[in-house]
């Protein structure tokens, strides 16, 4: 009897213990470890590359000084080229900015920083040759003899382009003053380095010549957004420039008329340049005022170059370009990253003393 008992007992033990176990949760299975994911900075330096090509390839296709004369003749065929241009160097514009935004964001991590910081620099290049020479056809296509060269919304496009890498630019260089600050050691972001932008906005006087020959297109630009609120006022001040009467000849006030300013070709009298007395000896062929065999027309002071002239008094130097026109350069103070540096900038005139663009002399 006390052996079936104790058979019994142990049966019943053992049917507790099988059902127990059926009972319990299984114990959760190991979670697989994760696959390591791509290298991100090297993505983005595939896309850099790529972005850097289709950048080279509107540079390249920039429009040049004969192109943009035709331009102004208003040559179907050239004002249809240029303005593709035009579009594709916003295009270049947009590329390069987005090139210095992104890399801050993957500097640190990657093991390519000699690259990626050789495109950050490169950017600013491309950018501000993009820009200029996006100015430079918006100023042709805006004074071409063509009807509907450009349009005014093209030209807003354009400063929003470039008001937009403005702001990037600062941003940029709180960004990287604050990396710098908060940084115990060395950081990779002290290598980059922020460029400054145009002192003048470009396409502002493009944009205020297409308005002074379309005068009821101006209304239009009260619904621009509020970034562009700088940018509208400057307009508004170049079209009134752009639009100031002449003043009266000596005929007009009962005075003899004094005969034109030489090589002025008798347009409103305007002074010329050879012939100013701020043009810099070395300037000239022989050094006596001459111009040099071969030189690009003289240089009527009027328009910006007159209104440049009297606010800022004479440049620094006055040079010649290869592609005709003429630089006068003038000393600047301009953001430089975290502080603000003097630069040399060279503002850059046709012969009829409009301006085309401006450039930053390199160090």
């Amino acid at each position: 009897m006390r052996h079936s008992a104790l058979f019994l007992g142990i049966v019943s033990l053992s049917a507790c213990i099988a059902e127990s176990q059926q009972t319990r949760p299984a114990a959760p299975a190991a979670a697989p470890t994760p696959a390591p994911g791509p290298d991100r900075s090297q993505q983005t330096l595939r896309e850099i590359d790529q972005q850097r090509r289709w950048t080279a390839e509107a540079l390249a296709g920039r429009p040049v000084a004969d192109e943009l004369e035709a331009v102004r003749d208003g040559d179907p065929e050239a004002i249809a080229d240029t303005r593709k241009r035009f579009r594709r160097l916003l295009t270049a514009v947009e590329r390069t900015t987005w090139i210095r935004e992104v890399v801050p964001e993957v500097l640190r991590a990657s093991a390519e920083q000699d690259r990626l910081v050789d495109a950050f620099d490169a950017a600013a290049r491309d950018r501000t040759d993009a820009l200029a020479a996006a100015d430079a056809a918006a100023h042709a296509l805006a004074g071409s003899r063509g009807r509907g060269a450009i349009s005014l919304e093209e030209l807003k496009h354009g400063l929003m382009t470039a008001r937009f890498a403005r702001t990037s630019e600062q941003r940029l260089a709180a960004n990287l003053g604050r990396a710098a600050r908060g940084s115990a050691g060395p950081d990779p972001l002290q290598r980059l380095t922020t460029v400054p932008m145009p002192p003048r906005p470009p396409f502002v006087q493009a944009t205020a010549r297409y308005l002074a020959a379309h005068p009821g297109e101006d209304r239009a630009m009260d619904s621009w957004p509020p970034q562009l609120s700088e940018e509208r006022t400057q307009i508004r001040a170049a079209v009134a420039d752009l639009q100031l009467p002449p003043a009266a000849s000596g005929s007009d006030a009962g005075v003899a008329a004094a005969p034109p300013a030489a090589g002025a070709g008798g347009q409103d009298a305007e002074p010329i340049i050879p012939g100013i007395d701020t043009i810099p000896p070395e300037a000239t062929a022989e050094g006596n005022g001459a111009a040099a065999p071969g030189a690009a027309p003289p240089l009527q002071v009027s328009g910006d170059l007159k209104n440049m002239l009297a606010k800022r008094g004479p440049p620094q130097s006055i040079a010649q370009r290869p592609d005709g026109l003429t630089a006068f350069r003038y000393s600047e103070t301009r953001p430089c990253g975290t502080t603000r540096c003097q630069v040399s900038v060279d503002y850059l005139f046709d012969s009829q003393g409009r301006l085309m663009r401006s450039e930053v002399v390199k160090p």
